[in-house]
């Protein structure tokens, strides 16, 4: 069980990210993806986990972890815990879940798992091989983190479509994920809304520089 750091998701989710499955935080740029997954990478560390980071846009910044330690005035040195692993192609990605069970890590990251299939596929006549590709990939991933009993954690970019915003792949993922956390911004507050089995819960919260504190109750 991971803590979240944020006291209602974490009372939501009976503690917080639970063994065995995948969560998908998912919204748009400067919503607060990032600090979210470096807060949930940092609390397993600090239960005495080891995290392994796949960045597939090579926007893993490491001095991020480091401005929060030293903020909070914290000696232990967080990226020894982590393995990054810098994917560049769709091939590397999909081959990357043969070497997840070398390392006993207690996290796996996926950030961002959408980007490089819809780099490689563009075309609309792609669409079905990207599609049918893409979920034989989710349902590995599914599979080893049930089997396993590890979560992992995916980040994942939206698009706007007739002024709404829409997860990319959204019907490809959804079939694979647990957990989902749709991130947004309105004016100076970050919004959440998380779904769970068949159950849907909304809250807000504020995400500042260094870390993640609760801002107001669920709605």
């Amino acid at each position: 069980m991971i803590p979240t750091g944020l006291q209602k998701l974490d009372e939501f989710l009976s503690g917080g990210i639970p063994d065995g499955v995948i969560v998908d935080i998912f919204g748009g740029n400067g919503t607060g993806k990032t600090q979210l997954l470096l807060q949930l990478c940092m609390n397993s560390i600090k239960s005495g986990g080891n995290v392994l980071y796949l960045d597939t846009t090579g926007g893993f910044r490491p001095e991020r972890i480091l401005e929060i330690q030293k903020h909070f005035g914290i000696e232990f040195d967080y990226l020894e815990k982590i393995t990054v692993s810098r994917i560049r192609n769709t091939s590397e990605q999909i081959k990357s879940i043969n070497n997840f069970g070398k390392n006993h890590f207690s996290l796996i990251v996926i950030d961002n798992i959408t980007d490089l299939f819809s780099y490689e596929y563009k075309n609309d006549e792609t669409i079905f091989e990207k599609n049918s590709l893409f979920m034989k990939y989710l349902n590995q991933l599914s599979k080893f983190a049930i089997t396993n009993k590890i979560p992992i954690i995916i980040t994942n970019m939206i698009r706007i479509l007739e002024d709404k915003e829409v997860e990319n792949m959204k019907s490809a993922i959804d079939p694979f994920t647990h957990i989902k956390i749709h991130l947004s911004k309105n004016s100076s507050k970050f919004q959440g809304q998380i779904y769970w089995a068949f159950d849907k819960q909304s809250f807000s919260y504020t995400i500042n520089k260094m870390g993640l504190s609760h801002n107001s109750e669920d709605i």
